[in-house]
C-alpha cells in the first residue's frame, strides 16, 4: 500500500462487492482500519478483515481520471479526517438520478434532442450543436484574420452573439458584455486566452485572469469560461457557478471559489469537471464533451431536482427490499 504523499504511485482499487462507487485509493491505515477515497466522491472506511474485498484496479496513470482521484485523495489526506464525512448526496447518486431520466445516456435520442438539438424542429437556447458552429468563427485561423485587419468590434460582436444564442451567461450580464468598448487589448486577451500556448496551469492562470481584467464587470464566471467551453468544448468546461460550487463542495471537501473569477479557482472547478467526466465514462455514460458534463451537473444539481437527488437513496433501498423479498423463499413456493 502507498504511504500518504506517494501520489506518484498512487494505487487504485475496486470494491469486488460494489463496483458501482468506481475506483478507489487508500487515504489512511490505523488502529485495524482503512479510510478509502472512492470516486464517487465519498470516503469509506473499512475495519480489518475486510481488506480482501479490495481489487486492484487499472487506471492510466496520468490520465484525467488518474489526476482526479489523486486530487481527491490529496484533499483527504490533507483533512486528516477518519470518518466516512457522510454527504446528503454523492455523485452516484448524481449518475442514478440521470440513469433513470436518460437511460441511454448522452447519445440517447431524449438527451441529444434535448440538449446538443438533434432533430429538433426550432433552435432553442440550450441546444449546444448549434452553438458550437457559431464557436469557429472564433477559431485560431478565423480569429487570426480578424485581428490582422484589426477588427476588434466585429470581434466583440460574434463574442456577444454566440453567448446570446446559449442560456449559458444571463440577460444582466450579456448587457454588461455589449456596453464594452472594443479594444485591441481585450481581443489579445481573447485570442491568448482561447489559443494562446499554456505550458503550464501557471501561464494559464495568467492569461485567464488577463482577460477577466480586461472584460472588467462583464468579466463573470459565466462569460469568461463560456468563450472557452465552447471554443474547446473537449478541453475547457463552462462554468454556472451554482451548481458547479455545489458539486465541488460534493466531491473536493473544503472548497471555496470566489464569486470573482480567478485561474486558480477555475482549474480547480476543471478539475472537477473531469472527475465527473471520468466517473460517467466508468458507469457507461461517455459524455461527447464538457457540455455535456456541464449540461449534467445542471440537470441533477439544479433547485427542482434536489428533491429527487435526496431521495435516491431510499428510493434504491426500497427497491433492493422489493428485490430480495420478491427473492424469499415464501415467495418462490407461493
Amino acid at each position: 500500500m502507498p504511504a500518504p504523499g506517494q501520489d506518484s504511485a498512487l494505487r487504485f482499487f475496486r470494491h469486488t462487492k460494489r463496483p458501482n462507487w468506481g475506483v478507489a485509493a487508500l487515504v489512511w491505515e490505523r488502529n485495524g482500519k482503512r479510510g478509502y477515497q472512492f470516486s464517487d466522491g465519498k470516503l469509506r472506511v473499512f475495519k480489518e478483515g475486510y481488506y480482501t474485498l479490495f481489487e486492484s484496479a487499472v487506471v492510466e496513470q496520468g490520465g484525467e481520471a488518474a489526476r482526479a482521484m489523486v486530487r481527491l485523495t490529496n484533499q483527504r489526506r490533507s483533512e486528516g479526517t477518519n470518518d466516512t464525512t457522510n454527504q446528503l448526496s454523492t455523485l452516484r447518486d448524481q449518475i442514478e438520478l440521470f440513469r433513470r431520466e436518460y437511460p441511454t445516456g448522452f447519445v440517447g435520442t431524449t438527451w441529444t434532442k434535448k440538449y446538443r438539438g438533434t432533430g429538433a424542429r426550432r433552435r432553442l437556447k440550450r441546444h449546444r450543436d448549434p452553438a458550437l458552429a457559431e464557436a469557429a468563427q472564433l477559431g485560431q485561423n478565423e480569429l487570426r484574420t480578424l485581428i490582422a485587419a484589426e477588427q476588434w468590434g466585429l470581434v466583440l460582436d460574434v463574442v456577444v452573439a454566440m453567448l446570446s444564442g446559449t442560456n449559458l451567461v444571463p440577460a444582466g450580464q450579456l448587457r454588461k458584455l455589449r456596453a464594452l468598448s472594443p479594444s485591441r487589448e481585450l481581443v489579445f486577451a481573447i485570442s491568448r486566452w482561447l489559443h494562446g500556448e499554456h505550458a503550464d496551469e501557471r501561464e494559464a492562470n495568467k492569461r485567464f485572469d488577463r482577460l477577466v481584467r480586461e472584460l472588467g464587470d462583464a468579466g463573470t464566471w459565466e462569460i469568461v469560461t463560456a468563450l472557452g467551453g465552447l471554443v474547446h468544448p473537449e478541453a475547457h468546461t463552462c462554468v454556472r457557478l451554482s451548481v458547479y460550487s455545489t458539486q465541488g463542495k460534493m466531491l473536493m471537501s473544503g472548497l471555496r471559489v470566489q464569486r470573482r473569477p480567478r485561474g486558480k479557482d477555475y482549474h480547480r472547478l476543471l478539475e472537477v469537471a473531469r472527475t465527473v467526466q471520468a466517473e460517467l465514462e466508468g458507469q457507461g455514460f461517455a459524455p461527447r464533451d464538457l457540455l455535456d458534463v456541464y449540461d449534467f451537473v445542471w440537470e441533477t444539481l439544479r433547485p427542482a431536482a434536489r428533491e429527487t437527488l435526496l431521495a435516491i437513496p431510499r428510493i434504491r433501498l426500497a427497491e433492493a427490499r422489493q428485490a430480495s423479498e420478491a427473492d424469499s423463499p415464501a415467495k418462490r413456493a407461493a
